[in-house]
């Protein structure tokens, strides 16, 4: 979710799918260059047409299953699927489960994507119920869950924290998408203070424009652990240029 950049319709864009709920008008369009699924008309997710990349924050995802020889992914939060789309396109060994409590937007997906991607299960339910009853599951835990424009609080207790550390491997990160509005800015110290009882915590600041950053919390690796294993497996191209650039920039929280 992009909070900062409200994105007007193009002179070439159209509307594919709509679904009026009470509070929110839920559309996927498409231009020549995109595809994006808009709440509001404010951007969610987005397909670049040329490319695997979008240029904002669901592209710092894209290094994390490097860390793992067949990776095991849970995602709370599907959005339209931009992180699935990215995921499965880039890597064929790996499995995932993505976790979406609005119907809504598991519907819209279908429009979004375009397309059945192997390996993955969607999964229609609430996010902390489903990581709650899991224990050892997964390497790569990616939460990117939205109610408009801040994460719900369920995500942001202690409880949810501890479901989360029990639900990954030994070895497991969780990667969190941390929308920097003012009320984010403001908690953000006592959040990483949460995570850090249980997580080495470091902090992803990929393009200003996005209004994002990316908090890895890693069970086992260190910042430098982390790097390598990245560094030395994933493809650097023109493109995903500026994602390294990030993960060289990782600080601790």
């Amino acid at each position: 979710m992009n909070i900062l950049k409200r994105l007007f319709a193009k002179e070439d864009e159209k509307t594919i799918k709509t679904i009026k709920n009470e509070d929110d008008t839920l559309s996927v369009a498409e231009n020549n260059e995109e595809i994006t699924l808009k709440i509001n008309n404010i951007v969610y997710s987005r397909l670049n047409k040329k490319s695997l990349y979008t240029g904002s924050y669901w592209d710092y995802f894209a290094p994390l299953p490097m860390l793992y020889p067949h990776p095991k992914i849970a995602m709370i939060g599907l959005g339209g699927g931009t992180i699935l789309y990215q995921l499965t396109h880039l890597y064929k060994k790996i499995n995932i489960d993505a976790i979406e409590i609005n119907t809504s937007m598991v519907e819209l997906s279908k429009f979004f994507l375009r397309e059945k991607l192997k390996n993955v299960n969607i999964i229609t339910e609430d996010g902390s119920k489903y990581i709650k009853r899991i224990k050892d599951g997964y390497d790569i835990l990616i939460l990117d869950a939205y109610e408009r424009d801040h994460i719900p609080d369920v995500f942001l207790k202690e409880k949810f924290i501890e479901d989360a550390f029990n639900a990954l491997k030994d070895d497991g990160v969780m990667a969190i998408n941390y929308a920097l509005n003012l009320s984010a800015l403001v908690y953000l110290d006592r959040y990483t203070a949460k995570l850090k009882k249980l997580f080495n915590v470091y902090t992803i600041n990929n393009p200003f424009t996005s209004g994002n950053m990316i908090i890895l919390c890693s069970k086992k690796f260190d910042r430098d652990q982390l790097l390598q294993k990245i560094s030395a497996n994933f493809k650097e191209t023109g493109e995903s240029r500026s994602v390294m650039i990030g993960y060289r920039d990782m600080s601790p929280a």
